[in-house]
């Protein structure tokens, strides 16, 4: 706005005069080109973002081994985590394992690169909310802002926009209250992260028709309720699903790990640390795929089938203790190879098997 470019406190003010006074790049741009308007914008989105304060390729001669600084002469493409379509911005990614030390909300003028496909700021500062105008990235595949300060609500207008985001990481933010519902339907999506926030209430359905390419769901360590929605498990490309640590309640569905024909991909169901009742279904044990499966610290009951072990012949990780289930310890391991962890500790076993076979 007027007001902000006036304003000497603004990103925007200091934007301004950078790209007009002090900008080095040479030649020197036409004022209103594309690369001034791109650099102007990147410089914006510098000082919205605390520039001068991070940790590599901040202007000035910080450390910068991979890129540019920002703010240097060079083709603003260049500058550090980021990348271009046909001159025009597509990529900021600066999000490695001790982030950068990046600290602020996004400008909105941000949302002028409409060939923005990756966005990776994980383990920074970045606080607020997703601007609305988020939803011009119809091209963004990733978005990942694990270990920030990110807060509800997400737009419907930002969301309904990304019919091509593949990787959504919220992991570790600051997002309370019910699961935003326009989450679960993006049809491109694959893999969902956003464990350990405090979100709160029903999980809404993940549904073959709304999310068909969903593969990894992590859900853990939230304060979600109810019963687990039976339609995620329609989905033919569920790969992983961790939803330990909340308050789910009920039976597990009894189509997991149903046969879609040519077996079922899931591989990893984490569901411990719930208030899940009732039996093991009958398709869990034909979920031959399966390498990890925590059922810990529920109110399971019945019998533990000897064919857990038989046809789930991939397992690594098998954690069925602290639950009420009866009944004998199957007598034969010899199909698991691969089992590294087996817990029964708690179970309320009554009698075992007369030995095992590893």
């Amino acid at each position: 706005t007027k007001e902000q470019l006036l304003d000497k406190n603004t990103p925007q003010w200091k934007a301004s005069n950078w790209v007009a006074n002090e900008d080095s790049i040479s030649p020197p741009l036409d004022i209103g080109s594309q690369k001034y308007i791109q650099r102007y914008i990147m410089a914006v989105l510098y000082y919205a973002m605390d520039g001068p304060n991070w940790i590599t390729c901040s202007e000035g001669g910080s450390v910068c081994n991979n890129g540019s600084p920002w703010l240097s002469e060079d083709d603003e493409c260049d500058w550090f985590g980021s990348d271009c379509v046909n001159g025009e911005l597509s990529q900021i990614f600066q999000g490695g394992f001790q982030g950068n030390n990046i600290f602020g909300t996004f400008p909105e003028e941000i949302c002028y690169f409409t060939e923005m496909s990756t966005i990776v700021l994980n383990n920074n500062k970045v606080q607020g909310t997703i601007p609305p105008c988020f939803g011009r990235f119809s091209k963004l595949g990733i978005l990942g802002l694990t270990s920030n300060s990110i807060d509800l609500p997400f737009p419907d207008e930002a969301i309904e926009g990304w019919t091509n985001l593949k990787l959504l990481l919220l992991a570790g933010n600051l997002l309370e209250g019910p699961f935003p519902q326009s989450l679960t339907k993006l049809p491109a999506l694959e893999e969902l992260q956003i464990d350990s926030n405090s979100l709160t209430g029903t999980l809404p359905a993940f549904n073959r028709d709304d999310t068909p390419k969903l593969k990894v769901l992590f859900l853990e360590l939230n304060g979600l309720t109810g019963s687990i929605p039976s339609d995620i498990f329609d989905i033919e490309t569920l790969v992983q699903l961790n939803i330990t640590t909340n308050f789910f309640n009920g039976s597990l569905p009894a189509n997991i790990g149903q046969d879609f024909g040519n077996s079922n991909p899931l591989e990893v169901l984490d569901a411990g640390r719930n208030d899940l009742t009732g039996e093991i279904p009958e398709n869990v044990y034909n979920a031959s795929n399966m390498v990890n499966l925590v059922l810990s610290s529920n109110n399971f009951t019945g019998q533990i089938r000897s064919d857990i072990f038989t046809n789930l012949f991939q397992l690594r990780i098998l954690a069925l203790d602290d639950n009420g289930f009866s009944g004998p310890v199957p007598e034969t391991l010899s199909p698991l190879s691969q089992l590294s962890k087996f817990l029964v500790k708690c179970s309320l076993i009554v009698s075992w098997g007369n030995h095992y076979h590893f």
